[in-house]
């Protein structure tokens, strides 16, 4: 298979460093709210990537839930190979890639639990099947489908749907950003936020 030739020309925004905000914070709501305008059905969905002893990198798609206090938070199983990875290496990165917006995010940060009092209320607010999916997945582990099916069916026959100890959220407080715009001619846009020691300190980088 060859796709050397399959390729797009961006042109729809620019990215002037001029009209940029000094806190990353306030640039990505920015960007994130002209997704939603340009159509994208899951603005929130980001890669993350981790790595944990064995040095091999890893990443998939997990959802942002909620900007607290300046971090990035989400939710999964913290005994999956996610968790562990975290467990063994907190450090992180985040990816927005919103494809109709021709831009992209990266953000670098130090990964933490959340409280289990917040957890607990927000899995209280999810879907049933979704709290019910929460429980019965070992998730991560190898496990036969009728095995799965039956314990979807255990957890109905006892009524126990409660959030487990083993789920809840994590949130990354960020240390670096990269904002990326595509442009004609693949000179795209780039430009960094890096945490010093008082300022973000902001720089442009080349394509």
């Amino acid at each position: 298979m060859n796709i050397s030739d399959w390729r797009v020309d961006y042109d729809k925004y620019k990215l002037d460093a001029s009209s940029l905000h000094n806190d990353p914070i306030l640039q990505f709501k920015d960007w994130f709210a002209q997704a939603k305008l340009d159509g994208h059905e899951e603005p929130n969905a980001m890669v993350l990537a981790t790595c944990g002893n064995d040095m091999i990198p890893d990443c998939r798609m997990v959802l942002l839930k909620e900007i607290d206090d300046n971090q990035f938070v989400f939710y999964t199983n913290y005994n999956s190979h996610k968790g562990k990875a975290i467990a063994e290496n907190p450090k992180a990165t985040l990816l927005f890639y919103w494809e109709k917006s021709q831009r992209q995010v990266r953000i670098s940060g130090i990964l933490e639990k959340g409280s289990a009092e917040k957890a607990k209320a927000y899995f209280a607010s999810r879907p049933i099947n979704s709290q019910i999916s929460a429980i019965a997945s070992p998730q991560s582990e190898e496990i036969a489908l009728e095995d799965l099916f039956k314990n979807v069916e255990n957890i109905l026959d006892s009524n126990q749907i409660e959030c487990p100890s083993h789920w809840g959220s994590y949130y990354l407080k960020p240390f670096k950003f990269e904002f990326w715009q595509g442009q004609p001619g693949r000179l795209h846009d780039r430009i960094v936020y890096q945490n010093g020691q008082e300022n973000w300190i902001i720089k442009r980088i080349a394509p």
